[in-house]
């Protein structure tokens, strides 16, 4: 076998200087290529050498820029909110939305304030929050974009609701709208004169749809929105009062004397002038004619003061809503007003009868006047919960410790549910997960199952949850609740909106509670949800107790359902209320627990 011969030492050495010399002459070709491109001295190419590594290091971080943080310089309404998190950002969001107000105006009428919600909208918070957090990706490549980005929302980018508008637009219509008013006589500085006529508005329900819909809500301040009215015109105006002004001096200047009790009357020119008004015959004439109304409260509010006798007050004692003492006032004494009132002005306007009149005086029942508490026990706890049912309000109570009071108030009533409906496309989810088709990686609406899911009970935000009704099917939710032994007024099926009752909300945080509905790390993940939102005005502020709660508001409703872990005990309770707010919520609580835990 042949034997390889070794290397020597010269071979070795050739080839280590054939290595030197193409190394020097890729220098001396990147050399002369670089010296050609770059500028003479050398503080220059510092200079440029500088400047690139400063412009790919910005482009690098702006690559780094995260998806899911605003821009550093955007700004949500007045308020700086640069690097906030997309959950942070839908939680100011919720929170303005909540408070904010708005007027409405026709033709110079003002509206009240209303909340935004009651006018029946709902705020696209992940749309705005979008916008503040939007940083295209050919963007990033140009540099110092990030600093000269100033997204900006300014005003509220809201979500229509057709049947609540519709409700919210009558009771409106018929505040906006104003009568004309017509022209009326009057003294001034011992003058009789015309009041001026004024013009009226009339305001209709779809007039008001329609500027809702076309109205750009301003996000800061309590903005106006202006509703189109139909102007119109009085009926009597100043220029028909000629041919009635002589007959109200004539009717003023008649002597008119009034005997009550043994006291004299004798009204002022100012005091009869303020009983004439103006009215309309069959033809349409204009004619003279005394304000029935007027006239009575003058015998009500003078004669009978002064020469009647003031009714007592009846005073009813109550105990948990059953009376158990009556102290009878006394009788008082006043004028027969009708029949004095109907001489008096044919009096003044036929010149029949002759003064003085004699007033008729008659009894009056006195007033009656309730007072009461309630006893803490169990009947006392259901006599005030169920006053409190009289006004737009469900109540459900369940004991879990202690003596179990189980208690209810209009509790089986199907009402909207606002974001408590989330807790059943939860328990859904879940099951969801047990079965394998879902996880908290799955992907959805451009993040993950984890995050959609903190979006939808810490944010309270809806798409989330949309997105998965539209995915397990609102049927089949249905179904899913009722053989889980909830009843049929839980149902996302209801033309408006999602429905629920407050003993079902009850029933299912009893379940998350002792975990027979939902248990293991699932529960422990939606209790840490409920532990830590930001609404926490309603139950948590009125319990003395540990708060596991979640609210709903949308409308003019809002609910809250809770577990409590009070020093005296643990109880599940559901409030849902319409045309009420999270303090009268938390003043119920209060009370409650005053009457549970005396």
């Amino acid at each position: 076998m042949a034997i390889k011969p070794k290397q020597t030492a010269h071979a070795s050495k050739r080839r280590s200087t054939a290595f030197r010399r193409r190394a020097a002459k890729t220098k001396e070709h990147f050399s002369r290529h670089y010296y050609s491109l770059m500028p003479e001295k050398k503080h220059h190419r510092v200079m440029v050498w500088t400047v690139f590594l400063l412009v790919t290091s910005t482009i690098i971080g702006q690559m780094m820029y995260p998806i899911d943080r605003a821009l550093p310089f955007a700004r949500l309404g007045d308020q700086m909110v640069g690097w906030q998190t997309d959950l942070e950002l839908q939680g100011r969001v919720n929170n303005r939305f909540e408070v904010a107000h708005v007027r409405f105006s026709s033709e110079n009428t003002t509206s009240k304030e209303r909340t935004l919600a009651s006018v029946g909208v709902e705020p696209k918070s992940t749309d705005m929050v979008a916008k503040l957090m939007e940083y295209p990706f050919w963007l990033r490549f140009v540099p110092g974009s990030v600093l000269w980005q100033l997204p900006v929302v300014r005003e509220w980018d809201l979500q229509i609701s057709d049947a609540p508008l519709r409700e919210f637009s009558q009771t409106l219509s018929a505040e906006l709208t104003r009568l004309p008013e017509n022209a009326e006589l009057s003294i001034e500085n011992g003058q009789l004169v015309a009041k001026h006529d004024s013009l009226g508005v009339q305001v209709s329900a779809e007039q008001v749809q329609a500027a809702v819909r076309s109205a750009v809500i301003a996000y800061n301040g309590t903005p106006t929105i202006v509703v189109a009215g139909t102007v119109r015109q009085p009926e009597k105006t100043a220029a028909a009062l000629a041919d009635v002004r002589a007959q109200a001096e004539r009717a003023l200047a008649l002597p008119l004397q009034i005997q009550a009790n043994n006291m004299t009357f004798t009204p002022s020119r100012e005091e009869k002038a303020q009983w004439l008004v103006l009215g309309t015959d069959a033809s349409g004439k204009t004619t003279l004619r005394i304000d029935d109304a007027k006239l009575q409260s003058y015998l009500t509010s003078v004669v009978t003061v002064r020469a009647g006798r003031v009714a007592g007050v009846t005073k009813i004692q109550l105990q948990n809503g059953r009376e158990i003492h009556r102290e009878i006032g006394e009788t008082g004494l006043g004028v027969n007003a009708p029949p004095l009132a109907e001489a008096l002005t044919k009096y003044m306007l036929q010149h029949t009868g002759r003064s003085p009149f004699v007033a008729e005086m008659i009894e009056i029942q006195p007033k009656v006047a309730y007072s009461g508490d309630y006893t803490t026990t169990r009947d006392g706890l259901q006599a005030y919960i169920d006053k409190k049912a009289r006004w737009n309000t469900w109540i459900s109570i369940q004991q879990l410790d202690g003596e179990k009071w189980s208690l209810g108030a209009r509790d089986t009533e199907s009402v909207v549910s606002g974001s408590t409906y989330k807790l059943y496309v939860a328990l859904y989810l879940f099951k969801e997960m047990n079965e394998g088709r879902h996880d908290w990686n799955t992907p959805i609406l451009g993040t993950t199952t984890n995050a959609c899911f903190d979006r939808m009970t810490i944010a309270s935000t809806n798409p989330c949850a949309e997105e998965w009704l539209n995915q397990f099917g609102r049927t089949n939710l249905n179904n899913y609740l009722y053989s889980r032994g909830f009843s049929a007024a839980t149902t996302f099926t209801h033309p408006e909106a999602a429905h629920t009752s407050a003993r079902d909300l009850t029933n299912y945080m009893i379940g998350l509670e002792r975990g027979t509905l939902i248990g293991g790390a699932q529960r422990e993940r939606l209790l840490s949800s409920l532990s830590r939102h930001p609404y926490r005005y309603g139950i948590p502020a009125g319990s003395k107790g540990k708060v596991w709660d979640k609210v709903g508001f949308v409308w003019d409703y809002v609910n809250d359902t809770a577990i409590v872990h009070h020093p005296r005990g643990t109880y599940v309770m559901t409030i849902l209320t319409r045309g009420q707010s999270y303090g009268a919520i938390a003043a119920m609580t209060r009370d409650i627990e005053r009457i549970m835990y005396p």
